[in-house]
């Protein structure tokens, strides 16, 4: 069952922290209700005058990079439907290693900042510059306890500043 996957239960956390911050900022959140692959993860509506969909990916930054990213066919998703709804797109990092929420508008994340963005892993992954995220939430040490339990990465963490 898709629920049953570890980086589904590791991806859910990184949902749940971030629609509890969109909360606490006045949002009103929605989530898909299927147990299956999704568009996105959440929509969210702010005094029923800003709409936006919330893309959440919970991963560390990059070692060898100032940067983080995902697959490069969910960032041509994102950007098929905020084209084609008209919805701007902001991706939320979720980061247990730097213990924090970061990220930004997806049309931001685009701007040429030290190379970036940058597609590796034979096109099929798409990097953003750290420079281009805003710091959003501090994360506890319990969140990032809590997220590692589903690490998958085989590697140490160490990053290069």
């Amino acid at each position: 069952m898709w629920e049953d996957k570890t980086t589904v239960k590791k991806g859910n956390l990184g949902e749940k922290l971030v629609a509890n911050f969109l909360e606490s900022n006045n949002f009103v959140v929605y989530e898909p209700i299927t147990d299956k692959a999704h568009g996105f993860d959440r929509f969210a509506i702010k005094d029923k005058k800003v709409a936006m969909i919330a893309e959440v990916k919970t991963k560390s930054r990059m070692n060898k990079y100032e940067a983080t990213g995902f697959n490069v066919s969910n960032y041509n998703e994102y950007k098929f439907i905020s084209k084609k709804y008209n919805l701007p797109v902001f991706v939320f990092f979720v980061d247990e290693q730097l213990k924090s929420i970061y990220g930004n508008w997806l049309n931001i994340l685009e701007r040429k900042t030290d190379g970036f963005p940058k597609k590796i892993a034979n096109d099929k992954i798409i990097l953003f510059s750290l420079k281009n995220m805003k710091d959003i939430k501090k994360l506890s040490d319990q969140d990032c306890e809590e997220i590692k339990k589903y690490s998958t990465r085989n590697y140490k963490y160490e990053f290069k500043k």
